[in-house]
């Protein structure tokens, strides 16, 4: 049996933790990097690191207690050194700033996963040169990293959907390889493109409407009660469906025939079977015993509004279809908290989309394998022992 790779994780938060934590006990060599203005949550289990090393408590409700030694650097070039894979767990909003550092380096040889993506990799690609980029619409773990730097791990998802920025075939068979035997906590679906992909990160229509939607609550409180259980009624179920309709229109207008309701994909994600998303909310184990942020100011509408929304509704638009419902809640999260999430957000131009036409959009992302194709590589890839995977 070959030797494991290495894996550096760029982005020391609890998902990359929880990622490390994970691999390292698989036998992997994992090496987490932090922007030095980054170190928040290092700096919790700082106090008990030995030999460069920090020593991490994880635990969780279907978790048995455990510790690990994981060491975190502050060295770009360390990190790019030290593995051929990278993962980058850090939030959308973080990205552009490790493009700006990694695009020093010749990556020719590396494999870059961004754990999610919100399409990094239409940014990332036309910034710097790299052998491989995949991404993924969620990460693994659903995680928190309470006040004495211990993990927690409030539940894993069961599939994670994933692809590569270029075509299926032109894509190294030995790149599947590699991802799936890191991912193999979880089963990937692998999808037909980086739009598939971040069309189920359903975030974007749970998140920013019941942040916005229960504003005064968590300003008034300190986010002093739970954003599901609590903060998800029938009204805000109601508004995430009318954005959960763009969403999917998007999908079929790029021929994904059926991309799955937010509660379908979250039933996947989390192997549930729930019928709809207020249930959710109340009944989920991963879901229903997350406190609300103690402020407006917070990823929930940092991150999925700007990364995910604008980029939905940019295409939405594009596209000829009705994106009032979404350009209606990004006009709603502006007048909330001031930023200017059109112009700052993963907009056509940012994603270097802006100058092609409609036809061309759909022509570049649309599945480019039949299903007697997809049925082809699926048994290849099942041949191959890469259980779960989905082509």
């Amino acid at each position: 049996m070959k030797p494991q790779e290495n894996v550096s994780i760029i982005g020391a938060g609890p998902a990359g933790f929880a990622l490390a934590a994970d691999l390292q006990r698989r036998g992997r060599g994992v090496l987490l990097y932090s922007r030095p203005d980054r170190l928040r949550h290092a700096n919790k289990i700082k106090d008990s690191s030995q030999d460069g090393c920090h020593n991490l408590h994880v635990s969780g409700p279907k978790t048995e207690p455990f510790s690990c030694q994981l060491r975190v650097t502050c060295d770009t070039a360390e990190a790019v050194s030290f593995a051929n894979i990278i993962v980058l767990t850090v939030p959308s909003t973080g990205q552009e700033c490790i493009i700006q550092d990694l695009k020093r380096f010749d990556l020719r040889g590396h494999i870059i996963i961004a754990v999610p993506g919100n399409l990094f990799s239409l940014i990332a690609s036309a910034e710097m040169q790299v052998g491989c980029i995949l991404e993924t619409n969620l990460s693994p773990y659903s995680c928190r990293m309470d006040s004495d730097g211990k993990l927690l791990i409030l539940g894993k998802k069961e599939v994670v959907y994933i692809a590569p920025l270029t075509r299926r075939r032109q894509t190294p068979r030995h790149v599947y390889d590699t991802v799936s035997e890191i991912f193999s906590m979880v089963r990937l679906n692998w999808c037909s493109s980086i739009i598939e992909v971040c069309l189920a990160n359903v975030n974007g229509v749970f998140h920013p409407l019941m942040m916005l939607m229960n504003a005064g609550r968590i300003e008034s409180t300190g986010g002093d009660f739970y954003l599901y259980r609590e903060g998800l009624t029938r009204s805000v179920s109601n508004a995430m469906l009318a954005i959960d309709k763009v969403r999917m229109a998007i999908g079929e207008a790029f021929g994904l025939g059926q991309v799955g309701s937010a509660i379908e994909i979250s039933n996947a994600c989390y192997s549930q079977g729930f019928t709809c998303l207020v249930d959710l909310g109340q009944n989920s184990p991963p879901h229903n015993k997350l406190r609300a942020p103690e402020s407006m100011e917070n990823r929930n509408l940092s991150e999925d509004v700007p990364d995910l929304l604008v980029c939905w509704c940019s295409l939405a638009e594009k596209l000829g279809i009705n994106a009032s419902p979404l350009r209606a809640v990004i006009v709603f999260a502006e007048m909330a908290t001031g930023a200017e999430y059109f112009s700052s957000g993963r907009n056509l131009k940012k994603l270097n989309l802006e100058d092609i036409s409609a036809a061309e959009l759909v022509k570049r992302f649309s599945p480019e394998v039949h299903r007697e194709e997809r049925i082809e590589m699926t048994e290849e890839i099942d041949g191959l022992g890469l259980i779960g995977s989905r082509l």
